[in-house]
């Protein structure tokens, strides 16, 4: 449930879009059981018939950085600056290894180089990287991670070019639940750049980007970790909620979710709405749990209507 009437202990049913069609039996892809092997991993593509570069764990990184470019240099790759400063209107960011591959057409490279374990930070410094290196002039640029310790599926994934690692890169900037109408700003903008939309704050929106947004992750060829997906949650959750928000005949405010609801809800007249929750459960089982549906839903216990008539995207 993504709403409940203020003052019940007991939450009402999630509101279900009645024409979807319900998630069938089939599971995600378990996570290998197997413990990953101790060794370098590599992202992006690697030069035929060489194996992983090894690097020394927790070894000082400038390092680490000078003996993997020795080790590139060696395997043919033509390294061009380390410590490479890549700037992008979402900050600026020193990447370890700029280097061009190729003999005919040189392929654009980057390397980053980790020899520390894994933790919370390393993963959001390493995509923080990422979008940088995509908002920059070497945008189209390949993307590679060498690393002393297994590398996390959030950070190979940052590393792709897929249209919904493109998208949730773009989205980093605005991931924060401290400014909601800033969050939707930055999905609004980000949606504007990846597929030609612009928004207005209505429920007319909601329809079409429940098909774009179906149609990127079902193009998503390999396994995606599903905390990745924050960034999309929180934007998209906050564009929901602004939509209910703008629509409410007594307006609302957003407050941390304490207790019930997902990172923050919104409080409407009579009742407590939780857009974010609404919109990571439509990214985990699609159309069975709509936005469009949700949006509608809840405004209608509000009595109020948050549709022009005919609206679309392209409209606005």
């Amino acid at each position: 449930m993504f709403w409940r009437r203020r003052g019940r202990d007991k939450t009402e049913a999630r509101p279900t879009n009645p024409t979807a069609p319900r998630a069938g039996d089939a599971q995600p892809p378990a996570a290998d059981a197997e413990e990953q092997p101790e060794e370098v991993e590599r992202t992006g593509t690697a030069p035929p018939g060489t194996g992983p570069i090894e690097l020394e764990r927790d070894a000082p990184r400038p390092v680490a950085i000078q003996h993997a470019a020795e080790e590139l240099s060696r395997r043919g790759d033509r390294v061009v600056e380390l410590f490479k400063e890549v700037r992008s209107p979402k900050g600026r960011a020193n990447l370890a290894i700029h280097l061009k591959r190729g003999s005919e057409t040189e392929e654009d490279v980057f390397v980053e180089v980790a020899t520390g374990p894994w933790d919370d930070e390393a993963i959001g410094k390493a995509a923080w990287t990422a979008a940088i290196l995509r908002g920059s002039e070497h945008a189209g640029a390949n993307l590679e991670f060498l690393s002393a310790y297994p590398l996390p599926d959030e950070v190979r994934f940052f590393g792709e070019r897929s249209p919904v690692a493109l998208l949730l890169l773009d989205l980093i900037q605005g991931d924060d639940l401290q400014e909601p109408e800033s969050g939707a700003e930055t999905f609004r903008e980000a949606a504007n750049r990846h597929w030609g939309l612009n928004l207005e704050y209505d429920t007319g929106m909601l329809s079409p980007i429940e098909e774009l947004l179906t149609t990127a992750l079902n193009e998503e060829d390999g396994y995606t970790p599903p905390r990745i997906l924050d960034p999309l949650v929180h934007g998209l959750g906050c564009y929901i909620g602004e939509i209910l928000r703008r629509h409410a005949p007594q307006g609302g405010s957003w407050r941390p979710a304490g207790d019930w609801g997902e990172g923050i809800v919104l409080e409407l007249s009579d009742l407590t709405a939780d857009p974010l929750g609404q919109a990571r459960s439509f990214l985990e089982n699609g159309p069975e749990d709509s936005i469009a549906f949700y949006a509608e839903y809840v405004l209608k216990e509000l009595g109020a209507a948050g549709s022009s008539p005919g609206k679309t995207p392209q409209d606005a």
